[in-house]
């Protein structure tokens, strides 16, 4: 049969001076020793820890606390924030390119451009009637489509200039 392996002191077991640990992660003594006594670390005897389990649980302490706890993490909130400041300059991006408009904006633009219409259409029976005195029915049909027509034209002029123009007076 094989020989059998000595048995031996892993890395993972194995013990560390704190000061040890303060090197290995890049902190000093006294954080290691504030992290013992705030339970994230835990010493196998005085001024010793195995290193395995402690460095495990400094690098889970550094990422805000264990995934499956109930408590929001740090790492998560940080994620969520990078997520938020993206699209924000996406957003931002977009209005200077002309792509996206405010809200005021677009209601000040629209309501224009409908009171616009709107004045258009009342203004057809005063302006075309006069014209339209004794004609055949067909006639006046086709003059009323057109006006109307022209009167609507108006509304499909959208430009994002008009919203820029809206921007500048504020």
């Amino acid at each position: 049969m094989g020989k059998e392996k000595a048995k031996g002191e892993t890395l993972y077991d194995s013990e560390i001076l704190t000061g040890e640990f303060a090197r290995l992660v890049g902190k000093t003594p006294q954080w290691i020793r504030q992290l013992t006594r705030d339970g994230v670390l835990k010493q196998c005897k005085r001024g010793k820890y195995f290193l395995g389990e402690n460095l495990q649980a400094y690098i889970e302490h550094v990422q805000g606390g264990k995934e499956d706890s109930k408590k929001p993490r740090y790492v998560d909130a940080k994620t969520e924030h990078e997520l938020i400041k993206k699209e924000k300059a996406e957003l931002e991006l977009r209005a200077i390119k002309g792509q996206l408009h405010e809200a005021k904006d677009v209601r000040a633009v629209m309501t224009d451009m409908i009171l616009t219409t709107k004045s258009k259409l009342q203004s057809i029976p005063a302006r075309v009637s006069p014209q339209l005195d004794g004609e055949p029915a067909s006639k006046i049909e086709k003059v009323l489509n057109t006006e109307i027509s022209e009167a609507l034209r108006s509304l499909s002029n959208y430009s994002p200039e008009q919203f820029m123009k809206s921007e500048s007076d504020d």
